[in-house]
Order: C-alpha cells, then structure tokens, then sequence
C-alpha cells in the first residue's frame, strides 16, 4: 500500500459515502506542475469508492502528457485506467505559442526517472477514450473536468458515429454527461492563462454546449478560486520513488495552488459533502470568450447553463483536504467497514 493511502487516517470514517461519482479527468499536464498533486489525490479518491474513473485525457500537444498520466496510473495502484492521448499539434494559437503552453521543463525528468522511452504514440487519441468511457454509461451519470484545454472535447463534439457507439460525440454528451467542470477563466471578466493559450479552441466549444443546444451544464472555476491554497506531496515523500515529490524537485517548488483539484472537487461533490460547504453557485448564465485573446466575460442576461462557483469554505479548509494527502485530517482515508 502506498505512503499516501497508509497516512490517511481519520476524517469521514463510518461516514455513509454518497453514491459513486463516474469521472473523466482531461487535463494539459504539461506546462505546469500542478497535475502532480491532482492525479494521486483523484486515485486516492477511487480507492476510498468515491469516485469511478472512466478515463485520463491528456489535452497538450506535448508528447509526454499521456507518459506523466501513466505514471500517476501506475503509482496508485490503477494500472488499467483508460489514457488518451491529444495527437494534434493543437492548440497552436499564436498565444499559445507565446505562453510556450505546450512545453514543459519537467515532464521529461520525471518520466525518464519513472517509465523511459514512453510517449504519446503509446496511446490511443483522445476521442476514441472519451467515446469508449462514455459509450456504456447511464444516462446523465457521467462528470467531465476540463482543467487544460479544448481539443479533445472538440474532437468529441465533432466525432460521428463508430464501432464504439452509433451515437455521434455530440449526442453522447448530450446522453451520458451530468456536468462538464472546467478550471479558467477570471469572473465576472478577465484573463486567464488556460483560456488565453487556446482562445480559439474554448470559444468554439463554449459557444457549442449551451442549454439552448441541448447540453448539460458547465461550472466554471476561476483563477482566484485557486491561487492561494497551497499543497504538495506527503513530508515523508521520496523522489526516489513518489512522483509528485520528484516532479515538484524538477519544477523547483515544493507546492503548486490547486486550481485544477477544485474542479474535480466539484464533479465529485459538488457544492456541499458531508456537512462542509465548499462552493457557492452563481445565477445561470452566459460564458462569453473572444476568441483572439481568451478573455471572458461572464452575463447572467440569458440562461446558457453557465454558472460560475465561488469559494465559500476557506483556504485553510481546503488546504487542509489537499496538503500532504490530508494525511493529518484523513480526508482521503478509507471510511470504516459497516
């Protein structure tokens, strides 16, 4: 059993868990370090029956995103998860070649420490694991988190039907998906590093899934939800052996805010858990992105199915779930057997 799982000790035990929350996780994991707290805290999560986790996708052009969700697979114990590799180049936008959004400066550390040689060619494209995970799902049962960028949702909005399921991308979604929760943007109006990379991309999709089109709804999580709760891997943490420690050595940070876990979070519990209210929800509305510059700007003029969330717990609360594993307050421990 891993370091992580064995800390993890008290919060929540003989708690009644809700029903089990079907997940796909897509996210850039490249540029930034931060996925390396996200993915052990979402296995963490499977282990404790909270989560199902239909499928990993890995939306940066950047050849070792799939490789770095691999490892994460591999190092909680859940080798068999479904991984889906963004195989275009895009996004390419001009700003997203100035942010350098596809580059990383320690992805190939840690995989060459932990799987040598792996790549996204090892990987099937990231439609084909987005139309399998959703193909067999109940109706309206599945939560999407989008913490990177857009192409590999486009791809499946843009997908037909296949051996997979005669449903196109889009009636699948329309089927199968409960929520989409998505990690960019500044509210009620501003500019945010994800949304700017790939303008284009997120303007395009968030013009597409609206209420009006027939699409379930998508809560955003903006930069400021984030930028101040801080975690990292557990103090006893190796390099040798922990990858998150070894990713954050190469990054040359010890924590990273939790933008992207906040997301998840929320398609995994949504605005309230077991007496703690994490979220407050806005009126419904319109997310609107130029699609030249990323920038947002947040109307609740006209019911889209938009709606923006607002931390109600504090940093401290939050910190207190994501730092170290909660190893201190057992926020990720097994509840007692019944």
């Amino acid at each position: 059993m891993r370091v992580w799982v064995v800390l993890c000790l008290c919060l929540l035990t003989g708690a009644a868990l809700q029903a089990q929350q079907r997940i796909i996780y897509d996210d850039d994991c490249s540029q930034d370090v931060d996925c390396v707290n996200t993915l052990p805290i979402l296995y963490a999560l499977e282990d404790r029956g909270e989560i199902k986790i239909l499928g990993m996708v890995a939306d940066s052009a950047n050849p070792l995103t799939a490789p770095v969700m691999k490892i994460f697979a591999s190092y909680g114990g859940h080798p068999q998860t479904l991984i889906g590799a963004n195989q275009t180049s895009e996004p390419a936008s001009a700003l997203c070649q100035k942010n350098k959004c596809n580059e990383s400066y320690w992805t190939t550390g840690l995989v060459q420490r932990f799987d040598s040689g792996d790549t996204r060619a090892n990987y099937p494209n990231c439609v084909a694991v987005y139309r399998k995970a959703l193909a067999h799902q109940p109706a309206h049962s599945v939560a999407i988190a989008v913490t990177g960028f857009s192409p590999c949702l486009n791809q499946l909005l843009a997908s037909g039907p296949d051996t997979t399921s005669k449903l196109s991308g889009a009636e699948l979604v329309k089927q199968k998906v409960k929520l989409l929760s998505v990690m960019g943007g500044k509210y009620p109006q501003g500019t945010e590093w994800n949304f700017e990379c790939d303008a284009p991309g997120f303007h395009k999709l968030f013009t597409q899934w609206t209420k009006q089109n027939g699409y379930p709804p998508v809560y955003f999580n903006g930069f400021a939800n984030g930028l101040d709760i801080l975690a990292g891997p557990p103090a006893t943490a190796s390099p040798i052996t922990n990858p998150t420690k070894y990713g954050l050595d190469l990054a040359k940070t010890p924590q990273r805010p939790m933008w992207d876990m906040l997301s998840a979070l929320f398609a995994t519990r949504g605005l309230a858990y077991q007496g703690t209210t994490y979220f407050t929800l806005s009126k419904p509305g319109t997310i609107a992105l130029n699609a030249q510059t990323g920038a947002d700007t947040w109307s609740s003029a006209v019911d889209s199915g938009h709606y923006v969330i607002t931390n109600a717990a504090t940093n401290d609360t939050f910190m207190a779930l994501f730092d170290g594993y909660a190893h201190t307050t057992g926020f990720l421990a097994k509840p007692a057997a019944k």
